[in-house]
């Protein structure tokens, strides 16, 4: 078995070995077992918000602390055609013993064909919905419990792996990037990149993203919806409005201290925060404060997320909660491994979709289309829904005139032998969370470099409650995969991944063929604009403090560059940042606005121009927003659920 497999094999794993290595400072690269090729390798990033812009900052760890007893095993299988390198990752074993379990867990489905899941193999629903991922997984329980007598169907592109253990475990997380249960995708040449093409990726299974993520539980803050809801004249949409939906859809971690205003607690995901205690956490924390001058924040989904904050997952009890599986799915229609080829179309009426394979799918009431910012407005073009001009190029017959689809983009370490406390195993090896503003004055000035209308103070993206800047420290050396970066997975490295949550570069999705199962042309044009160059040096600027501060200088020996360039530090210019981020940036895996409220859909989520057709998820954003998306993604979901049934209440 090749990974990764071909196109007609669904392949998770289901093999298990183990090793000693008894020889102190042995080297190894890979072991065989059966047919395949195991070894040890860095953990790959999360996720970047909107496609928000990353810079990864790399620390050895000082090697005179002394060390907790503690410990991630990091393995993966790999095959070097998907990761593009020339041979495997070399882990040097540091310890007299060292035993690694390597646990990889597959299944295969051969034909991929269509399964049917469901009391009843329909070929009509009352609601039609595409697409099976979180929003979609949410919005089909919802609407089944609003409306008991309507039957709900859901087409989703791949299978269910709710039970797998690459899905369940946290560990597991790091081992889905080019699997195939994700959409592997990559960029068009990025221009501010010096061309260098950027992994993407989303969930391909039921309930989407939910099911591979690396769960960080972030809402932004206030005025990011606030914009939202000026921006398409409707108070639904702002932070106010959200709010009955972030509590409906959360079961806070601290009924006891936390704001009920604010929070809910009995929602069907639960959360946690900072609720492993790993080594450096206090030091890490002192770092950021007293380098930064922010606050400790005790609540950054409270509406305000400046500060220094604990961070906040939703693995629960070291367990992943798909949105399928929480919301439960209870009487929904599923059917499985089945791709949509278009939305049926008649006098710009959606009347349901037809698969790839030529099957269709009627729907009495609405289709809605639940695919993700990348999906989505390709399932829009194919369709003949989309700006002319594109459609043309593919011999696609416009039904339904929209404009261009654009969006903007966002030893004391895992690996260390004395990593070994069990509860490091329950969830993202992280425990703090920095969210701050950009310099006013250089991102006002960068604004009006960039030829943006009305800049002055009282504008949207220069508000001192705005989360431009985001910090993750992660206690493993997560650049390294998929940057090419050689740095070791063996407990002497972290990674400060440092985002642009709010980014004013906008991109575009177009069609690469008008094959459904080809992936469409991704382009996020990262980095294109002055703004974001200021906000992302400010950030790489202030983690680079935190780390040269005495809490930092405590564990923290030095920065990690790629081969060839200067190690990085809070002095270094802006060429020089600008320099590194072209060579190793990359994303956070959560795109949106490719089918933005106010230019493709409007206020209830209906696409401009057609009827009984809407759009269900991220793309719908028509700004950033400063967070995560899993928790707008959710509320989105829960609001659309209450709009779709109000207005079919009542009627037949």
């Amino acid at each position: 078995m090749s990974w990764p497999p071909k196109r007609d094999h669904s392949v998770i794993v289901d093999a298990r070995a183990s090793i000693a290595i008894d020889n102190p400072g042995q080297s190894f690269t890979s072991l065989k077992a059966g047919n395949l090729s195991w070894m040890f390798e860095s953990m790959p990033q999360s996720g970047l918000v909107e496609q928000m812009h990353r810079s990864g900052v790399s620390a050895k760890i000082r090697g005179d602390r002394p060390l907790k007893e503690s410990a991630v095993r990091g393995v993966r299988e790999i095959d070097s055609d998907c990761q593009g390198s020339s041979g495997p990752l070399c882990l040097r074993i540091r310890k007299t013993r060292f035993i690694a379990e390597l646990k990889i867990f597959y299944s295969t489905n051969p034909s991929l064909e269509p399964i049917q899941q469901g009391t009843q193999a329909l070929q009509m629903a009352d609601f039609l919905i595409l697409g099976g991922g979180l929003a979609g997984c949410a919005l089909a329980s919802r609407l089944k419990e609003y409306n008991p007598s309507c039957s709900v169907r859901i087409v989703e592109a791949g299978p269910d792996e709710h039970s797998n253990p690459l899905i369940t475990e946290p560990m597991g997380t790091f081992q889905l990037h080019m699997s195939p249960l994700e959409y592997n995708y990559s960029t068009v040449p990025q221009t501010s990149y010096d061309g260098r093409r950027v992994y993407n990726s989303g969930g391909k299974l039921l309930s989407g993203s939910s099911s591979v993520n690396y769960a960080m539980w972030t809402r932004g803050g206030a005025d990011d919806y606030n914009l939202w809801s000026m921006m398409v004249g409707d108070k639904r949409w702002s932070y106010e409005g959200m709010l009955p939906y972030f509590r409906k859809t959360e079961s806070h971690h601290d009924p006891k201290h936390a704001d009920p205003h604010q929070h809910g607690f009995d929602g069907p995901i639960h959360t946690t925060a900072s609720a492993r205690t790993y080594p450096l956490k206090e030091l890490m924390r002192s770092a950021f404060l007293e380098s930064t001058g922010l606050p400790f924040n005790v609540d950054a989904n409270g509406g305000n997320p400046i500060g220094v904050a604990a961070y906040t997952e939703n693995w629960r009890n070291g367990k992943r909660q798909p949105s399928g599986q929480a919301y439960g799915l209870k009487g929904v229609d599923i059917v499985l491994n089945a791709t949509v080829r278009r939305i049926i179309l008649e006098n710009n009426v959606a009347k349901g979709a037809e698969l790839a394979g030529g099957r269709k799918i009627m729907a009495n009431r609405e289709v809605i289309l639940c695919c993700g910012a990348i999906r989505t407005p390709q399932t829009l073009m194919l369709s003949g829904i989309g700006p002319a001009s594109e459609l043309r190029k593919h011999g696609i017959k416009q039904l339904i005139d929209l404009p261009e689809i654009k969006h903007p983009e966002q030893g004391l370490a895992a690996g260390a032998a004395e990593w070994k406390d069990p509860s490091y195993l329950l969830g993202i090896p992280a425990d703090v969370v920095v969210t701050a503003t950009a310099p006013r004055e250089p991102l006002k000035a960068a604004m009006i470099a960039d030829s943006e209308r009305d800049v002055d103070n009282a504008h949207p993206h220069l508000q001192p409650t705005r989360g431009h800047i985001e910090i993750l420290p992660i206690y493993a050396p997560t650049e390294a995969p998929l940057t090419a970066l050689n740095i070791p997975f063996d407990g002497t490295c972290i990674t400060a991944g440092t985002s642009n949550l709010l980014p004013t570069s906008r991109g575009s999705i177009r069609l690469a063929s008008t094959d459904p199962t080809e992936a469409p042309l991704i382009d996020p044009n990262y980095f294109s604009t002055s703004a974001d160059k200021v906000v992302l040096r400010a950030g790489v600027r202030m983690a680079m403090r935190a780390f040269e501060s005495g809490p930092g200088q405590e564990f923290v020996a030095e920065e990690v560059p790629p081969a060839g360039y200067p190690a990085l530090t809070s002095r270094s210019s802006d060429a020089e940042i600008d320099h590194r981020v072209k060579r190793v940036a990359a994303t956070w895996f959560h795109p949106a606005g490719s089918a933005a409220m106010g230019k493709v859909v409007d206020p209830e989520l209906k696409v401009i121009g057609a009827e009984r057709l809407r759009v269900v998820d991220a793309s719908i954003l028509p700004c950033p927003i400063g967070a995560h998306y899993q928790v707008v993604a959710y509320a989105i979901a829960e609001q659309a659920a209450d709009i779709i049934t109000a207005e079919w209440a009542g009627k037949t």
